[in-house]
């Protein structure tokens, strides 16, 4: 199949030599985990418990075999996936052979952000995946058991709650920001909002704002992160990824979370020091999304209508009344609703 590159640096790779095997095959998957040299998941978070039990008899049969350790990195959305992942597989494990299984594995937590666009398909080549160039791969160095085979990308680091805070306060932020502050200005994609006067200097502050706390709490080299920035503006600009503004910003309730990509940013700020301005209009640009095309963002406004913002604040993002945050959230929201295109 083909892997083919949008935007800067576009090409085709071809990809040869694979060999796929169906899930329910579950004696095949079992025997190619028993002698494999690294595993993958990329199933998404809700899948992980179909593939435990497979993953689970492999391993088993590897413990049989006396094979080397078996990284298996796991690439997923989803907070400590690494430790979701051996939980689930620990219940399919044999008790006598429980615990030395699980010494033996690595279960590997990724963070992914390499940004896929809507796919659209190719008729003479259905299996045809496009992608950005970026392919960098932070992966948890202290989950490893053994040694990793040398992947090109995958980078193993020795902090990787800095990294996975770093994904989550900078680029899932960034993306948020494109996409409440998009659609409030009647913009259609992320990429025009980037240089829209209405979004980029909220967007700019904010990302100095996660970028300062970052920087204090995890020790992230500030002339990298300022790089680690640009570069993320400059994908973001990419026309090829087509993502809107409102597939930037659906889920609203989710993304509103109190450890999530606003408000966790938000409270790392605070407990930093740094007053969150620009987060608290992000913040409040989220809680006027509208989409009637979108169930969460719909039952966000009703909960709006019904109980009022402090509330919605309180039990939705964990902001309470008598916090500063929720005060600054309160105005930007009242600014945005006088402010907001018909």
């Amino acid at each position: 199949y083909t892997i083919r590159i949008v935007g800067p640096g576009a090409c085709d790779v071809r990809i040869t030599g694979v060999n796929a095997i169906h899930g329910s095959q579950s004696d095949e998957v079992a025997e190619a985990i028993a002698g494999c040299s690294v595993a993958c998941t990329a199933v998404g978070a809700n899948a992980l418990k179909y593939i435990a039990p497979n993953l689970a008899a492999g391993l088993v049969r590897r413990h049989a075999r006396g094979a080397p350790p078996l990284n298996v990195l796991v690439c997923e959305n989803l907070h400590d996936a690494g430790g979701v992942l051996r939980d689930l597989v620990a219940k399919h494990l044999p008790a006598d052979v429980r615990d030395a299984c699980l010494s033996r594995t690595g279960f590997v937590q990724a963070v992914v952000s390499r940004m896929v666009p809507i796919q659209t398909p190719d008729p003479d080549e259905p299996l045809t995946v496009r992608v950005e160039a970026y392919k960098r791969l932070p992966v948890d160095g202290a989950a490893v058991v053994g040694e990793l085979p040398p992947i090109v990308g995958v980078e193993p680091v020795p902090n990787f709650l800095a990294h996975e805070s770093r994904k989550l306060f900078t680029h899932n932020c960034g993306h948020a920001a494109l996409g409440y502050l998009g659609w409030l200005a009647g913009i259609e994609f992320g990429y025009q909002a980037l240089s829209a006067h209405e979004v980029r200097p909220v967007l700019d502050g904010a990302l100095a704002e996660t970028g300062q706390a970052l920087i204090r709490r995890y020790g992230f080299d500030p002339q990298e992160h300022r790089a680690h920035v640009e570069d993320l503006l400059t994908r973001f600009a990419n026309v090829e990824l087509g993502d809107t503004c409102f597939r930037l910003a659906r889920d609203p309730i989710r993304k509103l979370a109190p450890h999530d990509r606003l408000v966790g940013a938000a409270r790392l700020c605070e407990e930093c020091g740094i007053r969150p301005s620009h987060l608290a209009r992000i913040i409040a640009a989220a809680l006027c999304f509208d989409a009637q095309d979108d169930p969460s963002a719909v039952e966000l406004q009703r909960r709006i209508s019904d109980e009022g913002l402090e509330a919605v604040l309180s039990s939705v993002c964990g902001i309470e009344p008598i916090e500063e945050l929720a005060a600054s959230v309160s105005s930007a929201y009242r600014a945005l609703k006088g402010e907001r295109r018909p």
